[in-house]
């Protein structure tokens, strides 16, 4: 059976805490089931800004799992 794609089993996810004056977070979240870990940083000025650093992140993140899928099957 194939495993889904890592690409598809992981987004980004945009919200606003009111508590800070750059209130805008970012957090990376698996589909299907719960990370066990949060991924998050927060103090972004606007969603757009948040946005674009979660899905840097999320690159980041996704290319470690294909180093360390690789790494293993060797």
């Amino acid at each position: 059976m194939l495993r889904p794609s890592p690409r598809r089993s992981f987004y980004v996810v945009v919200s606003w805490s009111g508590n800070e004056p750059d209130g805008w977070s970012w957090e990376i979240r698996r589909k299907r089931r719960p990370m066990g870990i949060k991924l998050r940083e927060v103090g972004f000025p606007s969603h757009r800004a948040a946005h674009d650093a979660g899905r840097l992140a999320l690159e980041d993140f996704l290319n470690g799992l294909m180093i360390e899928r690789a790494s293993r099957s060797y």
